[in-house]
């Protein structure tokens, strides 16, 4: 099956994956303070942060300052609780069809609340157009990554690229809406595999009414 194109390809480079760890670690920086924290040109920057942009991972605003000249750009990661059309037409994109695909195989619904479902939905292709091939048991509440097609970028930037995905994991199950929380994230429990826990958090009383 050929790849979206909207799928996660600006993933795939080291340094991008790093800006997008800086966003995160500093929401509303600036493209010269990122400079020279990363040590990249400002203009491949541009070039990285243009990609994650398109891809709904991150965000511009301009830094109304009251002063002459150009205004400045403030970077900053999209969080699951902003507006993202990039990103929550994957979401009903996945629901769409997993709703279609247990209509046609019944034996494949699970005991989940059906929110539940629809996030792990929305989770199985996030990491599935990242290229992790996920193997979600929905029973055991646990997620199997592997083979992990990022492992040649994990010789100097494991940690980054270990807490991006556990980020962006995170961000999915809440834009999708629903009790699947991750629990914690286990890296290489093979020499190219990944293990994701999973819970179901607990419905408070507003939570059932909604």
């Amino acid at each position: 099956m050929p790849r979206p194109t909207d799928a996660y390809r600006g993933l795939m480079q080291s340094s991008r994956l790093r800006v997008l760890a800086a966003l995160m670690d500093t929401p509303g920086i600036g493209l010269a303070e990122l400079s020279l924290r990363m040590g990249l040109h400002v203009n491949t920057l541009r070039d990285h942060l243009r990609v994650l942009e398109g891809e709904g991972l991150a965000r511009s605003e301009v830094e109304h300052t009251g002063r002459r000249g150009r205004p400045r750009l403030r970077f900053s990661p999209v969080l699951p609780s902003e507006p993202n059309e990039i990103e929550e037409r994957r979401v009903q994109e996945a629901i769409r069809h997993g709703d279609l695909m247990r209509a046609v195989l019944p034996a494949t619904r699970s005991g989940l609340p059906e929110a539940a479902t629809h996030q792990l939905d929305a989770l199985f292709h996030h990491l599935d157009d990242v290229g992790l091939q996920p193997d979600i048991d929905e029973k055991a509440m646990t997620v199997d990554l592997s083979p992990c097609r990022f492992h040649t970028l994990l010789t100097d930037d494991q940690t980054v690229v270990c807490r991006v995905h556990e980020e962006l994991m995170k961000s999915v199950l809440a834009r999708a809406g629903g009790p699947v929380e991750i629990e914690r994230v286990i890296p290489f429990t093979s020499a190219h595999s990944c293990h994701v826990r999973l819970s179901l958090r607990e419905e408070s009383a507003s939570d059932a009414g909604r």
